[in-house]
Formats: structure tokens, C-alpha cells, sequence
């Protein structure tokens, strides 16, 4: 028992750290071994043979992008200044960080793998227990290593915790960009072509397109989302931990243990959650049963930190975090003094506050000291139960905001699905004008924490943005909770699953992801605390011009003002550049499967996908961990915290208006599907569908990638900051740091230039036989116009013939059967059937 009683940090730390290994050991064994126990059945049709073969492919894919990125991150982290010791655990520890995504990513596949085949009237039960699997073994995979760190460094490791999320981080966006291209052009193949060309649903075994479809949406929902979750829960850690032990000593790290344990613990208690949902109540059974975790959860923390945290500041471990002394000469002067000889002073100074704060001006030092005085005014267990409450609370309106987007039956989508009546540019004006209402709700939540943390916080910067780290944690229990919703649309978006189970379980990971990515909006924010702390420490620089870009942090600094519109850029950037790499693997899909149909094969192969998505998305994976490079020696120090700010705001706002919007639109473009509002192959329909695939294409590319993209951002901002600062501050020429910017922003350019030149399909006019019928629509419509119609009521003349009326579905069928048949020898005949199939 020495190893617990005898820990730095407190032995209920020390039970915390070894609770979280052993249940992380065990999400892990668990997240093994019960997938490989499910009864399924080996010949359904959803166990396809090639399927595995393909995930693995684009995993592959993910992971050499990584790997040409990662391990130049890992040797740029090493000069970053700091003792051999501090380099070596860095380095380390991103290395670490960067396995942690793919291995993430893999677990998740081998679980949504592991469910293809269990018969229908068992997947209800399944749904809350393997999203509990999957979301406790991601947790589990960020978890461990932190415990690990924070065993061995105790209270020093948050360089090492800051490494860590850096590496995961840009695992998670290198997988989450190469899964963007791969989803369009799945999307373009399946429904373009194979629904609104031929009236085939997307999941129809007839459906060329359904198989890519079919991995594209497993490898979103089951990879990319997985390295989601360790990314934001070892940037919450580090950031954290960073923050809150300055202000909170060695509570610090016990809140984020708290939170990331009672995150797990929610996770899995969906599992046991019943799935009561019975005809018509399906979708209040799957909300019930994410409601009902998140809920407890959320409650047992902020409760926990009431209870476990001191009500007196002055009762904080201070000891225990190297923290006995005082150390800022603003308080204790040239020397360090014992923090029990100056607290009696200081809870003194305290009773008469108005007095100090009139005789002090603005400097840092006089703010230094009256932050040492705020601090001993709050409750440490009052505050940060607040903190997290105020997170979990934002969570829950979240959902139901970002929720309600998709909804088959509200009011939303009905009006996109009537609006795509007129047009497919309507219906979609539709879905985005009310999406970007919720979106703009859900920023404003967003505002409104950050006021409360404000006040909470006394003024003091420090614990405000501790605090703000501590609401992300709050929001990540909240979306463990619902783990369930998270994995639904897996087992239930199926053909032969029931109607309301599917309409239910479609869209119901839009509200989780959407607080997936508020926690990351905060802990993105909270990372401004290292990077501001950095800035303000460094000594003064040799020229007016140097010192101001270091430490001018005001409205009026134009370097931190050209950050904030650097980081807009920035997004808007990664957003072009996945966009054109979708516009392109969309239309090598879409020439691909017209091909394939006309030349009668049983399936698309796009032998050439996984080297068009590596050359696709290595651009934006370059240009986020060059960018604070950029920013910081090319802009100046104080450039970095603008880039942050601008980073995080404009990916969270995008990000939550693409998810909402994308899931408006595949709802509306099923309910036309089921038959209202002109039902399947009418003008509704066509145009619900291409805006459906539109809406996908910008949540792929924006986002889906925005979670990754701003943790990303904003961990590597923290890590480049002291190399910023050294090398402004130690006489090295400012050419120098101008020419790092300068090389920085030569390979961005050069990857730019690499990605388009890529060879694409041609889409020209040709003149080719194949050239008609794959871009070109029959002419079988009578060429007589309205001029040549008799408009006047010659009764006597009428002849009454009758006609048999077929169904347009059953035309458009003949003619895709006719197409089949067709060949580049073919003659004008079946050419002129071939067009009318496009």
C-alpha cells in the first residue's frame, strides 16, 4: 500500500489513477472479445467479402498520410527549446499520440465489422451496447496513456500531456480529411447515379454504388469518429491539467481525472440502458436511452466535484503540486516566501479590496497581484461545479437543437422535402437557411458560457479559462452518454431493418457530434491560456516593432488581428482543398459507374481511389501543422493567439451548420423517397438527392474535419509558442524566422500545386463512341413543340384510342436493363437507349 499512501499528488489521487487504468484495460479486453462472440449470419448479405479488404485500404491510406506528417511533427517538436530529458518525452509522446489514431480507428472498424450479419429483431438490443463499446475503447485509448503520464511526472507532465493531444490530433484530422473524398465520391456513385439516375436505392444490392457507400460510411462512422473521441479527451486532459494547476494546485488534475472516468463510466452505462422503443416510439426509446446516461453522468460529476473539492481556496494540495512557495516577484518579491507565511496577509488584503484595486494600475505585475488576491475569495469546489454544469447544460440543448434538424417528421425537414418540389436550389436554400439559425443558437450557448465562467471566475484570466476547459469536459460526459445515438446509424440504416427503427436511428448521431464538437470549441479556447501565459512572461525585445508583435495582445495589435484572419483563411483553405479533391474522386466515381452499367459488370472498382485520396488530402494535413509556423514567425508571437481564436470560431460555426444541414437533407430526400411529395423519380426527389449529396459533401469536407482541425490547431499553437517567443527574444535575425515562414508556406504551396495537377476524368466533349451515352441524355421525345399543336375543339376529327398507362419507374428500369447490354461496338439503336438511362 506504500504506492499509494506514499504518492506526491494524494492517495485518492492515486486511487484515481489506478481506477481509470484498470477500467480502461477493460474497455479494452471487452471492446475484444464480445464483438467476436455475436451470433451472426455468415451468409446475409451484408457480409460482404471485399469490404474488409477496402476499409483497410483506406486506413492504409490514413495512415501514410500520418506517417509523412507525423514524423516530420516529431522531429520539428524536438528543437522546440527544453532540456534533453523534456525533448526526448515530448517527442515521445507525440509519437505515442500519433499511433493512438489509427489504432483508434481500427478498433472502431473491427466493432461496426464485428455487427454485419445479426438478424434485424436483434439489433435494437445492440444498438446502446456496442456504441458503449466503442466509445469506452476510445476513451480507454486516451485514457491510459494519461494516467501513465501524470503517474510518473505527476505535476510536470503537462508538456508531455500537450505532445500527446498534438499527436492524436493530427491523426484524428489526417483520417477525418481522407474520409471526406472517399464519402463523396461513395455518395456520387450509389445516389447520383444509381438513385436519382436509375431509381435504385442507395443500399440495393443492384446498386453498383452500394458497396463504396456502404465503406464509406462505415469508415466515417466507425474510424474517423473514434479518433475523434481520443483526440478531444487527450486535448481536454492536457489542456486541463495546464491550466487548472496553477490555479488549483493538485485539484487540477483531480477534476480532469473525475471528468474523464465519470465520461467512461456514462459510456458504459448506456449499455445497460433497455431499449424499450416499440412501433412509433423508437425515436424517444434511442433519445431515452442516451438522455438517461448523459444525464446521470453529467449530474454525478458536477455533484462529485462539490463534494471531493475543498469549499476554502487555502485548502488546496498546494504542497503536493510544488506550489509551497510563491514565486511571482509581483507578490512575493526578489526572493521566494512559503505560502503559510503570506496567506494571513493576503486573507487580510482581501477584506478591503476596493482599496487595492484603485491603488494598482494596469501592468502585468500590478494584475498578477490582484489575481493572487481574487483567488482567495473563491470556493474551488463552487466554481468548478459550476464549470461543469454549465458544460453539461449547454450539451443538452445542443442535442436537442442539432437533433431536431434531422427529424423526419418535424418541420424542418418537411419544409426542405416540400421546397425540393420547386427545385432541387430551393429545397437545399431551405435546409440551410434553418440550419444556420441552429447553428447561430448553438454559438450563442457558446457566448453565454463563456459570460457565466466570467463572473465565476472573479476576473481572474487563469481560473476563467480553467474553468472553460472543465465546461469541455462536462460536454464530453454528456456525448459519452450518448453512445448509443452515436453508433446507431450503423446497425439500423439498413434495407431490411424496420421503417421507424431507420428513420429513428438515420440521424440520430447529429446532436452527439454536434457536442462533440462545443468540446472541442472549449477546450480549443482554453488552449489561448498556455499560449497568452507564454507571451506575457517573455522578456522585452530589441526594437519597438519586435516587442509590440510579442506583447501587444489588444484590439489594436494588427498581428493579433492578421491571426484571427489567418485562421479564417485557414479553414477556408482546408475547405477548398477538400472540396476539389471530392469534386474530383466524385466525378472519376460518377464516370466509373456509368461505365460500369453500360458495360454490363457486376460492380464499380476504383482501382484508383486510395492514391487519389492520398494526393487529395495531404495538402490540408500539411498546411494545419505548418500553419502556426506562419503565424508565429511570420505575423509574430502575438499572431498565435489570434490564429487560434479565428481557427476554432470559424471551423465550430461551419462545422455545426454543415452537420445540421447535411442531415436535413438526407431526411427530406427519404421522406420524398417514401412517397410524399411526389415520391421516388419525380423532380422532388431528383432534387432532394443532389442536395443531399451537396450538404454531405460540405459535412465531409467542413464539417466532420472541424473537431480535429481546431484541436489541432490550437495544441500545435501551444507547443510552437516557446520556440515563437525564444527566437524573437534571443537576438536571432528576424530574416531568419521571416524565411521559416516563408519555407513553411513553399511546401504548403508546392503539396497545392502536387494535388492540382493530379490527372482527373475527362469530362470534355469527345468524339467517342462512349461519349453519348455517358453524359448525354435520349432524344425519344416528340420533336413537335406547342406551335405545332391544333389548339382548336375539332370534336368530329378526335379519334379515342386507347392507351395503357405504365409507371415511370417501370420505363426507366427497361431502359437501365437496355444499357446493360450496350457496348462501345454497339450500333445507333441501342446508343440512343443507353443515353436515356442519364
Amino acid at each position: 500500500m506504500d504506492l499509494i499512501t506514499q504518492f506526491p499528488l494524494g492517495d485518492d489521487i492515486a486511487v484515481t489513477l489506478l481506477v481509470l487504468g484498470v477500467l480502461s484495460l477493460v474497455a479494452l479486453v471487452a471492446g475484444a472479445v464480445v464483438p467476436s462472440r455475436l451470433r451472426r449470419d455468415e451468409d446475409s448479405p451484408e457480409v460482404d467479402a471485399g469490404l474488409g479488404r477496402r476499409l483497410g485500404v483506406h486506413l492504409a491510406s490514413s495512415g501514410s498520410i500520418i506517417l509523412w506528417v507525423g514524423v516530420p511533427a516529431v522531429v520539428l517538436l524536438y528543437l522546440v527549446p527544453g532540456s534533453t530529458d523534456d525533448r526526448i518525452l515530448r517527442s515521445v509522446m507525440m509519437l505515442v499520440g500519433l499511433l493512438l489514431g489509427p489504432l483508434a480507428a481500427w478498433r472502431g472498424l473491427a466493432i461496426q465489422l464485428a455487427a454485419l450479419g445479426v438478424d434485424a429483431e436483434r439489433r435494437p438490443a445492440l444498438i446502446n451496447r456496442l456504441g458503449a463499446l466503442t466509445v469506452t475503447g476510445a476513451l480507454a485509448l486516451a485514457i491510459l496513456p494519461v494516467a501513465i503520464v501524470v503517474w510518473f511526472t505527476h505535476a510536470s507532465g503537462s508538456a508531455a500531456l500537450m505532445a500527446l493531444a498534438g499527436g492524436a490530433a493530427i491523426s484524428a484530422f489526417a483520417i477525418r480529411v481522407a474520409a471526406a473524398p472517399l464519402d463523396t465520391a461513395a455518395s456520387a456513385s450509389a445516389i447520383l447515379v444509381g438513385t436519382d439516375e436509375h431509381e435504385i436505392a442507395a443500399d440495393d444490392t443492384d446498386n453498383l454504388g452500394a458497396p463504396h457507400l456502404r465503406t464509406s460510411r462505415m469508415f466515417r462512422r466507425g474510424a474517423a469518429l473514434s479518433a475523434d473521441l481520443v483526440a478531444l479527451a487527450t486535448a481536454g486532459a492536457a489542456v486541463g491539467v495546464i491550466l487548472g494547476v496553477p490555479v488549483l494546485a493538485a485539484e487540477g488534475i483531480l477534476v480532469v481525472l473525475l471528468a474523464l472516468g465519470v465520461a467512461m463510466l456514462a459510456a458504459g452505462a448506456s449499455a445497460v440502458i433497455p431499449h424499450p422503443g416499440g412501433p412509433g416510439r423508437e425515436r424517444s426509446a434511442l433519445q431515452l436511452g442516451g438522455l438517461i446516461p448523459a444525464v446521470l453522468g453529467g449530474a454525478g460529476t458536477v455533484v462529485a466535484a462539490a463534494l471531493w473539492l475543498p469549499s476554502q481556496y487555502k485548502d488546496l494540495r498546494f504542497v503536493q503540486a510544488g506550489m509551497e512557495n510563491f514565486t511571482d516577484q509581483a507578490v512575493a518579491g526578489p526572493d521566494p516566501l512559503p505560502r503559510e507565511q503570506l496567506e494571513p496577509q493576503i486573507e487580510e488584503a482581501v477584506g478591503d479590496m476596493g482599496q487595492w484595486v484603485s491603488q494598482t494600475d494596469d501592468s502585468r505585475d500590478a494584475g498578477a497581484f490582484l489575481d493572487v488576491l481574487t483567488l482567495y475569495t473563491v470556493s474551488p469546489s463552487a466554481v468548478v461545479a459550476a464549470a461543469l454544469g454549465l458544460g453539461v447544460l449547454a450539451a443538452l440543448a445542443v442535442v436537442v437543437l442539432l437533433g431536431g434538424t434531422g427529424h423526419r417528421f418535424g418541420g424542418t425537414v418537411l419544409r426542405a422535402a416540400r421546397t425540393s418540389r420547386t427545385g432541387g436550389a430551393l429545397g437545399v436554400t431551405a435546409g440551410l437557411g434553418s440550419t444556420a439559425l441552429v447553428a447561430a443558437g448553438s454559438l450563442a450557448l457558446m457566448l453565454i458560457v463563456g459570460a457565466v465562467l466570467n463572473v465565476l471566475s472573479a476576473g481572474v484570466p487563469g481560473l476563467a479559462l480553467a474553468l472553460l476547459a472543465y465546461a469541455g469536459l462536462g460536454a464530453l460526459v454528456v456525448a459519452a452518454g450518448y453512445a448509443g445515438s452515436l453508433i446507431a446509424p450503423t446497425l439500423v440504416d439498413r434495407p431490411e431493418a424496420e421503417r421507424g427503427l431507420r428513420d429513428a436511428g438515420a440521424t440520430s448521431a447529429t446532436g452527439p457530434r454536434g457536442v462533440l464538437l462545443l468540446a472541442g470549441c472549449l477546450t480549443g479556447l482554453a488552449a489561448l491560456g498556455p499560449i497568452v501565459t507564454a507571451l506575457q512572461v517573455a522578456p522585452r525585445a530589441a526594437t519597438v516593432w519586435e516587442d509590440r508583435t510579442l506583447h501587444a495582445l489588444t484590439p489594436l495589435s494588427l498581428p493579433l488581428l492578421g491571426g484571427v484572419g489567418l485562421g479564417a483563411v485557414t479553414v477556408l483553405l482546408v475547405t477548398a482543398s477538400l472540396l476539389d479533391g471530392a469534386r474530383r474522386l466524385g466525378a472519376n466515381a460518377v464516370v466509373e459507374t456509368r461505365a460500369s452499367i453500360l458495360e454490363n459488370r457486376s460492380g464499380v472498382a476504383l482501382p484508383d481511389m486510395p492514391e487519389m485520396v492520398r494526393r487529395a488530402v495531404l495538402t490540408p494535413v500539411v498546411l494545419i501543422v505548418l500553419m502556426p509556423l506562419v503565424a508565429g514567425f511570420g505575423l509574430g508571437a502575438a499572431a498565435l493567439p489570434g490564429l487560434v481564436v479565428g481557427v476554432v470560431l470559424t471551423a465550430t460555426g461551419l462545422g455545426l451548420w454543415s452537420l445540421g444541414s447535411a442531415s436535413t437533407m438526407d431526411s427530406a430526400a427519404a421522406v420524398i423517397g417514401q412517397g410524399r411529395y411526389g415520391g421516388p423519380g419525380s423532380w422532388g426527389h431528383s432534387g432532394a438527392l443532389g442536395g443531399a449529396v451537396l450538404t454531405g459533401t460540405l459535412r465531409a469536407a467542413v464539417g466532420s474535419v472541424a473537431l480535429p482541425l481546431l484541436l489541432a490547431t490550437s495544441v500545435l499553437s501551444a507547443l510552437a509558442v516557446s520556440s515563437v517567443v525564444s527566437m524573437s527574444t534571443d537576438g536571432t535575425s528576424p530574416y531568419l524566422r521571416w524565411g521559416i515562414a516563408v519555407i513553411a508556406l513553399i511546401i504548403v504551396l508546392t503539396c497545392w500545386v502536387i494535388a492540382a495537377t493530379a490527372p482527373e476524368v475527362d469530362l470534355e466533349d469527345g468524339e467517342g463512341e462512349i461519349s453519348r451515352p455517358l453524359f448525354a441524355r435520349d432524344e425519344e421525345e416528340a420533336t413537335d413543340t406547342l406551335d405545332a399543336m391544333d389548339w382548336e375543339d375539332d370534336a368530329e376529327n378526335v379519334d379515342q384510342v386507347p392507351v395503357a398507362a405504365a409507371p415511370a419507374r417501370s420505363k426507366r428500369s427497361k431502359r437501365r436493363k437496355g444499357s446493360g447490354k450496350a457496348s462501345a461496338g454497339t450500333g445507333e439503336k441501342n446508343r440512343s437507349s443507353d443515353s436515356a438511362s442519364d
